[in-house]
């Protein structure tokens, strides 16, 4: 026999997603779920889950500009006569500013208070609310580990877990953003374990034929690479190896422009920056002192990552972007560091990689790879190029504004999620045309994280799996809250499972994956039977299911709550109707059958 399950959203996208036809699967449903031969009751959970609410989208009326990005993004629709998407509801926008600011969703019964409040200012409220609260500190402290890659096999247990600590802490006190950076570029320390900022200089190190064999240039050349472009968004990693002429012009005109060796006398600002493997202690992992004590940069050096180079002697320091040099008798990497933060490419790149975050599309988007010749309106490219940012007087302002605010991140978040623009609706009135989301003119629906659909089904189901942290005496709860999905491979009751889950769905080992929300039909197996979800919908004692259950309440309460619970929004009169059939008999296995729909759809697993 076969299952086939068609999972649509509610939302008005003409999308839909279609999991795979599938045999019945060999491990067992959890007893008591729906046998794939009992046709009656596959009939009841194919129709559920295919349910979509016929609530129609109003169309746009004026919509009131709350700070600058709305006089532009509005302004330049206007310009346009483009259509947008109207306001989205207070459900629409709880539950997105929950998954984007916190990684999770948020909590139905503070949905409530939240649409029953008359507070004008309720919706700003509740980002000033998230944006102290832990799970935002966690949730970004988890995304910087993943910018800055710290992995154990790479910077150790006790400098990972440091790190973490250290960005945690920063986020919680709101240090300016350019100070942070300073202290990742240019922290020294006896042993990164010990000094938390180290550990992003030490993630970079080369090594050759031995752990002790650190190859000092092919070292440097790394930390320019990283520092450029997570803080600056531009990818020197094809002018590492040759020049851009004959090679980028197809793919970036200011890269095509830049030499080899440009690279190298960026890299000398780390020519004097040794980082040593800690190979005297019998029992060294991946620990590293880090000093200023190196020989400088030798163009000629050997590289066991890259062409040989084909340079002599040593290199003076100068910048690629600018060619400024360091002032005489500072240190190095001390004005690497001054002369990135105070270019205005650092600010610009920063709030367009948040904004990419928050709204999905960056405003250069990839934002980790601008082409700094396609960015001023004044000053066009050549034809058939065009402007690279889909609205560049705006990434200036908010780059202004950024500054002017002395880099406060919380700042730039709550500027962003105040916007009007960033709190449209997914759902577009009339018809949608492809031109239009340049102008960003409804929001764009992707798909959760691996990290958000697990801290949003143990949220939802109020069961988690404590969670060692290596070498602490720490457990946590959420994915966000790992030190790094290392983290995840020790032996503790269902390890295996949630390592091989969160893997399917996309998440980086730091190590030598990349980040991906690619779908695939692993994917969609795990889903329906793997062993993770299944021991998440049972009604065990302390889950909200059992807690329901226990309540005595009435079918249709329970139905509704769990709606809420999970998808944060009551049920359309057909998926009750539908919903009350699955859980007649009344028992648990009939509820946890419909927490399993309900995980299953499409509206759970995307952030629209």
């Amino acid at each position: 026999m076969i299952l086939e399950i068609f999972m649509l959203s509610r939302l008005s996208l003409s999308m839909a997603l279609l999991l795979p036809v599938l045999a019945q699967p060999k491990a067992p449903l959890p007893d008591g779920h729906p046998r794939v031969n009992d046709s009656g009751q596959r009939q009841k959970l194919s129709q559920l889950t295919a349910s979509v609410r016929g609530d129609a989208t109003p169309p746009a009326g004026p919509i009131a500009h709350r700070n600058f990005i709305d006089d532009h993004i509005f302004g330049a629709m206007r310009r346009d006569n483009i259509p947008h998407a109207p306001l989205a509801s207070d459900e629409e926008f709880f539950r997105r500013i929950h998954l984007d600011l916190t990684g999770r969703i948020g909590d139905s019964s503070d949905l409530e208070k939240f649409t029953a409040s008359t507070d004008p200012a309720k919706r700003d409220k509740l980002i000033d609310a998230l944006t102290v609260s832990p799970a935002f500190k966690a949730r970004w402290t988890y995304w910087f580990g993943d910018l800055a890659k710290t992995a154990s096999n790479r910077v150790g247990n006790d400098g990972k877990n440091l790190f973490y600590k250290w960005i945690y802490d920063n986020i919680h006190l709101n240090r300016p953003y350019n100070e942070m950076v300073k202290d990742m570029l240019t922290a020294n320390a006896a042993s990164n374990w010990y000094v938390g900022p180290a550990s992003y200089v030490a993630r970079w190190v080369v090594v050759g034929l031995t752990c002790e064999d650190t190859v000092h240039e092919d070292t440097s050349d790394e930390l320019a690479i990283s520092a450029v472009n997570h803080f600056m968004g531009v990818d020197l990693s094809c002018v590492s190896c040759h020049d851009g002429a004959n090679h980028l012009e197809k793919i970036n005109l200011y890269l095509a422009s830049r030499k080899r060796q440009e690279l190298w006398k960026t890299a000398a600002f780390f020519g004097g920056t040794r980082v040593l493997r800690r190979v005297e202690i019998a029992t060294t992992q991946d620990e590293y002192s880090i000093d200023d004590d190196g020989p400088g940069y030798d163009a000629g050096a050997r590289t066991v990552v890259r062409v040989p180079r084909t340079g002599k002697g040593k290199l003076d320091p100068a910048f690629i972007l600018n060619g400024a040099t360091p002032a005489p008798g500072k240190p190095l990497r001390s004005e690497f560091a001054r002369i990135l933060t105070s270019h205005p490419q650092f600010a610009r790149s920063t709030v367009n990689m948040f904004w990419a975050e928050m709204f999905g599309v960056g405003i250069v988007d990839p934002p980790h790879e601008f082409d700094l010749l396609r960015q001023d309106p004044k000053n066009p490219p050549p034809a058939p190029w065009t402007l690279q940012p889909s609205h560049p007087e705006l990434l200036d302002a908010l780059a202004d504004d950024f500054r002017a605010h002395n880099y406060d991140l919380r700042h730039l978040f709550r500027t962003i999620a105040k916007s009007s623009a960033y709190q449209l609706s997914s759902r577009f009135p009339g018809e949608w045309n492809d031109s239009y989301a340049k102008f960003f003119a409804r929001r764009f629906v992707r798909r959760l994280t691996a990290e958000q659909i697990h801290d949003s089904l143990v949220f939802a189901t109020n069961l988690h799996t404590r969670i060692p942290i290596r070498d602490t005496n720490l457990n946590v709860k959420y994915a966000t809250e790992l030190r790094s999905p290392e983290d995840l491979k020790q032996n503790f009751p269902g390890a295996k499972d949630l390592y091989f889950f969160l893997d399917s769905f996309g998440q980086t080992n730091r190590e030598y994956s990349e980040r991906t929300n690619d779908g695939d039909v692993t994917q969609a197996v795990l889903l329906l039977n793997s062993p993770f979800v299944r021991e998440q919908v049972r009604a065990k004692p302390g889950s909200y299911l059992s807690t329901l259950i226990g309540a005595g309440t009435a079918a249709e309460d329970r139905v509704d709550k769990l709606f809420q619970r999970f998808l944060l929004r009551p049920p359309s009169a057909e998926e009750r109707r539908l919903a009350l059939q699955v859980v007649a008999p009344g028992n648990a296995k009939n509820y946890e059958d419909l927490q399993w729909l309900l995980v299953n759809k499409v509206e759970f697993l995307f952030n629209y």
